[in-house]
């Protein structure tokens, strides 16, 4: 570890590819992230994007659930009971991510961290290398900023 380096913490959190039913790993900021939930009741919103789940209500707060998957371009497939939804703050909002599975809380050293120049990579802070695995360290603000002041308030 370089004397810049700096260590990281992340919840990682896997995606399963309907297609080739491979998981893949992704990861964002503890800081980021609230709390980590089951798969509750979602109120579906009419003329929503259809990365956009619904709604729900958290503790007496209505907040929006984005279906992580769905918004990183993976095609629609079915939750089963690993799905978990992670309550994140985003610029001091609240937003639900759905995700297939919730791994485990990481240390990373921003040294195995690799930035990727390709111009797919914008949503993306970059990718830690951890033995065999890769591990996309998702850029959450830029994710969501399309949905802009959808958020619960």
């Amino acid at each position: 570890m370089s004397a810049t380096s700096q260590i990281i913490q992340v919840v990682v959190f896997s995606l399963t590819d309907p297609a080739s039913k491979r998981n893949e790993e992704y990861g964002i900021g503890v800081e980021q992230v609230q709390e980590i939930r089951t798969l509750e009741t979602i109120t579906r919103l009419p003329n929503a994007p259809t990365h956009v789940r619904g709604v729900t209500n958290l503790r007496g707060k209505i907040i929006s659930i984005v279906d992580i998957k769905q918004k990183l371009g993976f095609p629609a497939s079915e939750t089963d009971n690993n799905a978990r939804v992670l309550i994140a703050e985003i610029n001091g909002k609240q937003v639900g991510l759905l995700v297939d599975q919730v791994d485990q809380v990481m240390r990373i050293s921003t040294s195995d961290i690799e930035q990727s120049d390709s111009g797919f990579s914008q949503n993306m802070r970059g990718i830690a290398k951890i033995g065999d695995r890769l591990i996309i360290i998702l850029d959450l603000p830029k994710i969501l900023e399309d949905i802009g002041n959808n958020f619960g308030e």
